[in-house]
């Protein structure tokens, strides 16, 4: 045998990711070829395989429906790769992928053609590995999962099967590797009779061998396969081929394949994640209070376009606002690697800022600086603490990236102060603030008319006062679509007027669903961490009645902004709409320890159909104080009269919504509500029609619960059929 043969025929260790299309056969030949293609396109963009090939440490080999991954640097990488699949697929609801890993032996050869392939044990026991899952598995042979438990990362990951036998009657230990987002929770379906006890890969797992031991198994492995890679003939690979990997997009609604409650125990923590903790204000002045708030949510913006970094949401960061909190504490309930913090001072037109970034693992500092600069000179501290953080948590940026964090909304103060005041007033939601909201957004733009997030701001406040009632619906969408365009218009690059625009499409009827989702999903792809625009898709996909679908985004969406009320809400109302009453009632009532109760139009409902009307009309009477004229309020009072029978009481309310509605018809797709509640069909569908008439309904869920009176009536199928607009 010739030298270069023999080199060839050499064995070595590698890392074998094996992937194919859960029930590839059955789609059609272009269908096949589209899926394919959508599968290349994600493990081309996934950052381990892209650096693993440009250090010349990776081969790809396609395998018809699906390919091998070949990793020859670390274990890690196979799973770190398949890990970012996982996530990336989440956008890919028709693409079913499975994934199985194993590390052993590989060697070198030549196919027919006389082409350089890979073949060897450790790819064929991969690819029995994952023949073991069904679609979203990601399974692990016990030999990769003993390796990975040595790291205490991995650890949450890690979820022991037991043995199996497979082809050829070869036994294999499989451990399936899923999070709260990532993989599949639910044991494989097909793999027959367990010979070992599904049970958590505990924290005490097995020590790795000594390195004599080791190295005696690793040698009688090689021995073995030698033999093994004689007798498979039959198994041949095409060429393999090395990838040069490019840039690509998603242009699917991120899902998963089962929508599922979020883990118990909780997701393992991202290595590159960061919450930006609102500032301390040393001054103790209001006047300086827009600073303490704005320079950390400008930071947060800056880095929540970069989708190597998990950046918590405003919403959540700020529940933290004026409290004495440990950084370790904040890391674990937000499940984050690393936690920001920050002192403003000002004298006059000098300002002092003080930062510390903090590993909450071990409470340690990563980085701190003081910065004595001129009032004046504020944007330029929060671009470079946003680039001191990338550069400290070791983000590999592109060109475009760095422009990014470089990037400066606003360089009038003026503008950035009352900007900051509509954020903060539009975060509570009511009428009264939501105008407020409306009034500092159009201040900041007589500041600077070229500042796009205002309008983006000012998009969101028309559109939310449209849906609560507080405006016609048909002026909040005009409003809200004239802002939205402005802010494009200045930015096309601004996730957020993208997203606003995308609101504008979905959240009135008629809608366009397919514009709308478009616009949001381009707003994903300019800002990963855009909880707000998981927020709307999900309800785009909950109007449509895809209600798994919704769970899914909506559950991403509170990932982004956990201890967010409204995301925290958001996540019930699919459940609620599955008719599933006691689970969303339970969830509704942690989501009321966020935030407050009866804030969205679907919640009185839920509170009747879950036999709560007691403590309905409890937070009703509580919450007359704040929100007596607010006509959301208004609304559920008239619900929960007409569930307990009050007819005299609820038809009041009617009245009374009739005059806060006035020409404009604004509140007319509540009074709808309250009389199917009352079993008035007539009066019910008379005024869904009036509205949908006068172009002055809503948002509209046709799978809502509160529909179900009149459900049957033929006059309501010919409603939702015209409500509902376009889909495609």
């Amino acid at each position: 045998m010739a030298d270069e043969q023999k080199a060839k025929m050499r064995l070595e260790i590698a890392h074998v990711l094996f992937m194919d299309i859960v029930d590839y056969s059955k789609l059609l030949t272009d269908e096949q070829s589209e899926a394919l293609q959508e599968l290349n396109q994600i493990v081309r963009n996934t950052e381990t395989a892209r650096e693993a090939e440009a250090a010349g440490q990776l081969t790809i080999l396609p395998t018809g429906d699906g390919m091998a991954l070949v990793f020859t640097g670390s274990v890690e990488e196979p799973v770190e790769c398949a890990l970012e699949i996982s996530h990336a697929l989440r956008a890919q609801p028709s693409l079913p992928v499975r994934m199985g890993i194993h590390s052993g032996p590989v060697h070198h050869v030549q196919d027919a053609s006389g082409r350089e392939n890979i073949a060897g044990v450790g790819i064929n026991i991969a690819q029995r590995v994952m023949d073991c899952g069904d679609a979203a598995h990601i399974l692990v042979s016990k030999r990769v999962a003993d390796d990975l438990a040595q790291q205490r990362r991995w650890q949450p990951y890690l979820h022991e099967l037991g043995d199996v036998e497979v082809k050829h009657g070869v036994v294999v230990s499989l451990v399936n590797v899923y999070a709260e987002t990532i993989g599949n929770p639910t044991p494989p379906a097909g793999i027959g009779k367990m010979r070992g006890s599904v049970r958590a890969f505990s924290k005490g797992a097995r020590k790795g061998l000594s390195s004599f031991a080791r190295a005696i198994f690793i040698l009688t492995g090689l021995a073995i396969a030698l033999i093994f890679v004689l007798a498979i003939v039959s198994v041949i690979f095409a060429p393999a081929i090395k990838r040069t990997l490019g840039k690509g997009q998603v242009t699917s609604p991120s899902q998963v394949h089962d929508a599922r409650e979020p883990s118990a125990t909780g997701a393992a923590i991202p290595e590159k994640s960061i919450a930006v903790l609102p500032f301390e204000n040393l001054n103790r002045d209001p006047d300086t209070e827009y600073l303490c708030d704005g320079i950390p949510e400008s930071i947060i913006n800056s880095l929540s376009e970069l989708p190597k970094l998990r950046v918590m949401s405003r919403n959540s960061v700020f529940h933290y606002k004026g409290k004495d909190v440990d950084p370790r504490a904040v890391a674990r309930d937000l499940k984050v690697q690393t936690v920001l913090t920050g002192r403003v001072g000002q004298r006059a037109d000098n300002l002092s800022i003080s930062v510390d970034l903090i590993n909450a693992q071990d409470n340690s500092q990563i980085w701190g600086q003081r910065y004595n600069r001129k009032l004046a000179d504020v944007f330029a501290v929060q671009e470079e603490i946003a680039k001191e953080i990338s550069e400290k948590l070791r983000l590999k940026l592109t060109g475009a990236e760095q422009e990014q964090l470089a990037k400066r909304p606003t360089e009038n103060l003026k503008a950035f102060q009352y900007y900051m005041q509509g954020r903060a007033a539009a975060q509570r939601r009511t009428s009264a603030d939501l105008l407020a909201s409306v009034n500092y957004y159009q201040k900041a733009l007589e500041e600077d008319g070229k500042y796009a997030l205002a309008y983006a701001g000012l998009s969101n406040a028309y559109a939310n006062l449209g849906y609560y009632g507080s405006i016609a619906p048909m002026e909040g969408r005009r409003k809200a679509e004239e802002a939205a365009r402005k802010a494009l218009a200045l930015d096309d690059k601004l996730a957020e007027a993208h997203a606003a625009l995308g609101q504008v499409y979905i959240a009135f009827a008629p809608s366009d669903f397919s514009t709308g989702d478009r616009a949001l999903m381009h707003a994903i792809e300019l800002n990963p961490n855009l909880a707000v625009a998981r927020y709307n898709l999900g309800l785009s996909l909950a109007r449509r009645g895809r209600l798994d679908e919704a769970l899914a985004e909506l559950t991403r969406a509170r990932e982004l902004d956990p201890l967010s009320s409204i995301y925290a809400r958001a996540v019930v109302m699919p459940r609620y709409f599955k008719r599933d009453y006691a689970r969303a009632f339970e969830l509704l009532q942690q989501a009321n320890e966020l935030g407050p109760t009866l804030s969205a139009t679907w919640e009185i409902g839920l509170y009747i159909r879950a036999g709560k009307l007691d403590q309905a009309f409890a937070e009703i009477e509580k919450a007359k104080a704040t929100r007596k004229d607010d006509p959301l309020f208004v609304y559920s009072s008239g619900m929960a009269y007409a569930a307990a029978g009050k007819q005299a009481e609820a038809r009041k309310i009617i009245q009374e919504l009739e005059k806060m509605g006035g020409s404009g018809l604004s509140t007319g797709h509540w009074i709808a509500k309250i009389c199917a509640t009352l079993n008035d069909k007539d009066l019910a569908i008379e005024w869904l029609e009036r509205v949908l008439a006068t172009g002055s309904i809503g948002v509209f869920y046709k799978d809502e619960p509160v529909w179900d009176p009149i459900r049957d009536d033929p006059r309501f199928a010919s409603f939702v059929e015209k409500v509902m607009g376009k889909e495609e």
